[in-house]
């Protein structure tokens, strides 16, 4: 399966995202390696941990400020607990809201790429071109089901959108796509196409503009992609000092190490 052109021109640049292995980072500066070990909800006052989405047992669960539930024991915390764990959760809750923002920026460049490219390849007329632009909008609504906060909460340890963008624009849009080009400019110029988005070398003029003007479309924002995800990276340094910290101060939780950066 090709990769659109978000794998090329904004995951490679800027670094692929996904919840249980975050690499951000670009080429030209250190990558940021992160793991995420089990299933993270943080809510508008709250942390919930489990071993996984599904799981039914709480790992730990911390109100902000409040309790600390770890493998089902209240733990009793003093001001200076209370004031750790608040950090602890202000400092993740901001990264997932990042990251939230990060992972629906990285969707809306590979669809307004693909746009891009079909517009210029098969113009604007083409009978399939409607469906298409139907599938790139729930594309997009489903990208915003997945990576938005749902009713005030944000979840890390899922799939992330690198995983998405295979799914969705891989699967649902490359056939539509390639029946257009093809019927546009023929099975050449679609090959070109694909080697053009995933940086191939391509001899096929139309498919290289095709490509080329996709990339110009998108090129700020795919800079502003890189430069959200170098900024995430220092917030998640923060988060693994302070969890650090917590570990230190609250010896129940020095077992569960949310954020392990490479």
């Amino acid at each position: 399966m090709w990769k659109p052109l978000l794998m090329a021109a904004a995951l490679s640049a800027s670094g692929a995202v996904s919840a249980d292995n975050l690499q951000f980072g670009s080429d030209e500066s250190d990558n940021c390696n992160i793991d995420i070990q089990h299933t993270v909800r943080l809510g508008p006052s709250f942390i919930d941990v489990r071993e996984s989405t599904d799981a039914p047992d709480v790992l730990f669960h911390y109100e902000v400020p409040g309790a600390l539930l770890v493998d089902g024991e209240t733990i009793a915390l003093n001001d200076e607990q209370q004031a750790l764990m608040a950090r602890y959760y202000g400092q993740m809750h901001e990264a997932s809201r990042n990251l939230s923002l990060i992972s629906l920026l990285a969707v809306d460049v590979a669809l307004h790429g693909v746009s891009i490219a079909l517009t210029t390849l098969a113009g604007l007329d083409h009978p399939n071109a409607e469906e298409l632009r139907l599938t790139m909008a729930e594309v997009e609504k489903r990208a915003y089901q997945r990576f938005s906060e749902q009713d005030g909460v944000y979840t890390l340890g899922t799939d992330g959108v690198e995983d998405f963008v295979e799914e969705t624009i891989g699967e649902d849009l490359e056939p539509r796509l390639e029946k257009i080009a093809m019927d546009s400019a023929g099975t050449i110029a679609w090959n070109a196409l694909k080697a053009a988005l995933t940086g191939g070398r391509s001899i096929e003029a139309q498919a290289e503009q095709a490509a080329e003007a996709a990339e110009g479309a998108i090129e700020e924002k795919a800079e502003a992609l890189e430069a959200m995800t170098d900024s995430l990276c220092r917030q998640m340094e923060a988060i693994d000092q302070t969890e650090t910290e917590v570990h230190a101060a609250i010896p129940q939780l020095a077992n569960y190490d949310l954020i392990q950066l490479d």
